[in-house]
């Protein structure tokens, strides 16, 4: 399918055909003029069918990128994009994955070993990957196409109120410091019988379940990397690093049971009033959450700190919040680290995910073969910067629970 535009030039120009043949100053014969016409009235009314096809895939990009907050879109050509989105070539995608004949999919295959993820398989993985209740979907998230240099301001304007025809005394933030991007190898693999591959031809659901089964697992390492650091082959620092000053941290001697609300109001208080607003949010273990939860307003009293439904409380009657502050339970964080924030309250706008060039699926049927199976390697590269320490704060425990 051409892109709308070719569709619309091609449109005009058979159109001013029409109009030449009807006119026939070629002196053409009546049944040679409604011969030409007809052929290319026949082509107008396929390139209207084709226009509102291509429109209509792209409303349905649009909606697709909307639900999934703009995840990063696999790096590909128009053409490869419009060839992936169709239902024949998802079914030739799995007919090559359970018969290993490759003749109906090699003819976008980005490379002699990798090809082209079907559209709505794509979707699958990239809507678990970032669900937008957890931790990947609430970050900020960018796709780059190499290793990149970020500036970071040091600081906000400066702004200043002048009398008229005074000189302007504001200034610009200075960009002091850069963060360097340099993307890791996340890899997934799946190995699948021939025979639950050749179920899944025509099947959505099947190839939805294993489609899901990758992204939960790459899910659960990502989120370990972004959150903690120092998982084997990733980056090094990780959100529970972001808080590492001292002024944005609140220190609590012994575990999860010795933190009050105090220490918990401090937390957020450390964190500059402009932060505090949109995708600020809590990020603790539900250990922590559960302790948090449980603090009563009095030793040996029955009423809870943090409560729902009441005018006296401090959520205000707002269920699923801590200080009137949203939270996500991240498993991902340690319940033993006694260096590093255990408790997080942040803006997630300032965590950034950087995602290159989309994820790609790699076949291997051969290794496999003795017992007739194929792995399936799902893989992308990503990196993890904090864009502004301060934005985030962190309660530190002496002892592990």
């Amino acid at each position: 399918m051409a892109t709308l535009k070719l569709v619309h030039d091609e449109l005009s120009r058979i159109a001013a055909e029409m109009r030449s043949v009807l006119d026939n100053k070629a002196g053409l014969s009546p049944g040679e003029v409604e011969e030409r016409y007809e052929k290319l009235n026949a082509r107008a009314t396929e390139l209207e069918a084709s226009a509102t096809n291509e429109a209509r895939m792209r409303r349905a990009d649009q909606l697709v990128e909307a639900s999934t907050r703009k995840a990063p879109a696999p790096v590909q050509s128009t053409e490869s994009r419009r060839l992936t989105a169709t239902p024949e070539y998802r079914d030739a995608f799995w007919r090559y994955l359970s018969s290993g004949n490759a003749s109906e999919v090699r003819a976008i295959t980005q490379s002699s070993t990798n090809i082209g993820l079907p559209d709505d398989m794509y979707r699958t993985l990239v809507e678990r990957l970032y669900t937008p209740t957890n931790l990947l979907g609430r970050m900020s998230r960018l796709s780059v196409d190499g290793d990149k240099q970020i500036p970071i301001a040091n600081a906000l304007p400066t702004a200043a109120f002048v009398a008229d025809n005074s000189s302007i005394s504001a200034s610009d933030p200075t960009f002091s410091a850069t963060k360097t991007l340099n993307p890791k190898k996340l890899v997934c693999r799946t190995t699948a019988s021939v025979e639950a591959l050749a179920d899944a031809v025509g099947n959505p659901d099947m190839q939805g379940f294993i489609m899901k089964q990758q992204a939960i697992a790459m899910q659960i390492l990502l989120e370990q990397a972004v959150v903690r650091g120092g998982v084997s082959g990733a980056w090094t620092d990780g959100l529970t690093m972001a808080p590492a000053d001292a002024s944005q941290t609140v220190a609590v001697t012994g575990a999860y049971s010795a933190i009050t609300g105090d220490d918990l109001i401090d937390a957020v208080h450390k964190v500059p009033p402009q932060y505090r607003t949109g995708n600020f949010v809590w990020l603790l273990h539900d250990t922590a959450l559960k302790t948090i939860r449980k603090i009563k307003v009095a030793s040996g009293n029955a009423d809870y700190v943090w409560k729902t439904g009441t005018a006296e409380d401090l959520t205000r009657g707002v269920p699923g919040t801590i200080y009137g502050i949203p939270y996500i339970v991240c498993q991902s964080i340690s319940n033993t680290e006694t260096t590093e924030a255990r408790i997080v309250v942040g803006n997630l706008d300032y965590a950034l995910l950087v995602e290159r060039q989309g994820m790609q699926m790699l076949v291997d049927p051969y290794s496999g073969s003795s017992t007739l199976a194929v792995n399936l390697y799902t893989y992308a590269r990503f990196d993890y910067v904090t864009t502004v320490d301060e934005a985030f704060a962190g309660i530190t425990f002496s002892t592990a629970n």
